[in-house]
């Protein structure tokens, strides 16, 4: 990470320094933090001993920021402290400010480097985010200030509350900490839908697909949120974690259900969105009265599972008529059934599909069915590796409308995109407007 990043983060103004030198050192940028003097340095050698400390103390700099080729790494003067010493981040103040996608990112690779076990990494993201939230609302900051340099056996409640005694062989402590001291720089809870997105982004990266999937990346916030603007009542069902949830705002009302959903997870989520309702277990299992049904459904069904929709789901719409009961149904299949029967009429579904369902040959009676019971209003195809990351697995997204009375005839929208195409305005436009169509 570049330490004007970080500092920009912290919206601390750096400026660039021609020919600046302590001794042979030079000076790269400077900055003010609190009042106080604090430089950048980029070292060839990776960081600065202590001769220099000494030397740049004595020109009156309080903060030194060391950038090298792995890491940052700080040094900050402190009361009753003789001289710069190390320290796990810069000051903390009362501006705090959330993290940036350059700052997440940055925590992702020190958790990374910090636990050793992706199972772990996930409860300890979670505790951290879950923690600092609720010490946030409390005003209960202290621990997390306490981060920035005190010894070990001085951080000790704030390292209960994130990690485990089992688990500390495959954790370096150390390296959590410098983790909590960054944090303690910034704000985590979220004023904002795209902020909360931000946080589940980076918890669902230490997911793997075997557990709960990593879904959508927040390239496709902008037109979730359209959906979830005009939804009075919106229910999510999902296999995976990801940006679908900036259909969401402060107001939402309606249902999360997550398949496979751990502790964390749903700890996690009713957080970020208290005012929805949340269901454990599968969605299939789901049902709710005619008057209960919901404006809008977005659904990310589980990839490659089968069922018995007969004998297992007991599903009785159209598509299963003179079909035995021991056939197996992709659950694709069966979870949009599902999806159509909770939706309100003339109201929007939005189905994550793979790309095989859409196009693939055997396919054709379940794609004929959705044809005569809906209306399709577009079909967005996403790159490669987009959705349920580390699959390999292309999928689209298939907006329908649950039409009381379908058109005789209608133009349904298709959009192929690539990566470099959420950089274009017109693309997103576009799917804006195919979202919120109804």
């Amino acid at each position: 990470m570049k330490a004007n990043e970080y500092l920009k983060a912290r919206q601390i103004k750096s400026t660039k320094l021609q020919n600046a030198k302590i001794g042979r050192l030079s000076i790269d940028e400077e900055f003010q933090l609190s009042g106080k003097r604090g430089v950048i340095i980029r070292p060839k050698r990776g960081t600065v001993s202590d001769r220099y400390l000494n030397l740049l103390n004595e020109d009156g700099v309080h903060f030194v920021v060391v950038e090298n080729s792995t890491d940052l790494l700080f040094f900050s003067k402190l009361e009753k402290r003789d001289g710069i010493i190390p320290v796990r981040a810069l000051t903390p103040t009362t501006n705090r400010f959330f993290p940036t996608i350059e700052i997440l990112n940055y925590l992702y690779s020190q958790l990374r480097y910090a636990v050793k076990k992706n199972e772990l990494v996930r409860n300890i993201v979670s505790n951290i985010i879950i923690e600092r939230i609720s010490d946030e609302k409390e005003g209960a900051l202290n621990h997390w200030t306490n981060s920035f340099a005190d010894p070990l056996e001085d951080c000790s409640e704030l390292l209960k509350k994130i990690v485990e005694k089992e688990w500390s062989s495959f954790i370096d402590i150390e390296a959590i900490l410098k983790v909590c001291a960054i944090i303690a720089g910034f704000r985590i809870s979220p004023n904002t839908n795209e902020e909360s997105i931000l946080l589940l982004d980076l918890y669902g990266r230490f997911h793997d697909a075997e557990s709960l999937p990593y879904g959508f990346p927040p390239a496709l916030v902008p037109f979730f949120k359209a959906i979830g603007e005009r939804s009075e009542n919106i229910l999510i069902a999902s296999s995976a974690i990801g940006a679908q949830f900036s259909a969401l705002t402060k107001k939402s009302s309606g249902l999360i259900i997550i398949e496979k959903g751990n502790p964390e997870t749903l700890t996690l989520l009713q957080i970020l969105f208290p005012n929805m309702c949340f269901a454990a277990g599968s969605f299939l299992d789901y049902k709710t009265d005619v008057d209960d049904t919901f404006d809008t459904i977005i659904l990310i069904p589980p990839i490659g599972m089968f069922f018995s929709a007969l004998s297992e789901v007991n599903f009785t719409v159209s598509f299963f008529k003179n079909k035995t009961v021991s056939t197996k149904y992709p659950a694709e299949y069966l979870y949009t059934f599902r999806a159509i029967e909770q939706c309100r009429p003339d109201r929007l579904i939005a189905v994550v599909l793979p790309e095989g369902i859409l196009s693939g040959a055997s396919h054709k009676a379940f794609r004929d069915w959705l044809l005569d019971a809906v209306q399709i209003l577009g079909v967005v195809s996403l790159p490669p590796g987009f959705c349920f990351s580390g699959t390999g697995i292309r999928c689209s997204i298939l907006f329908m409308k649950k039409a009381k009375q379908l058109p005789d005839d209608y133009s349904i929208s298709m959009i192929e995109l690539e990566q470099e195409d959420f950089d274009s305005e017109e693309i997103i436009g576009r799917i804006k407007e195919l979202g919120v169509r109804s």
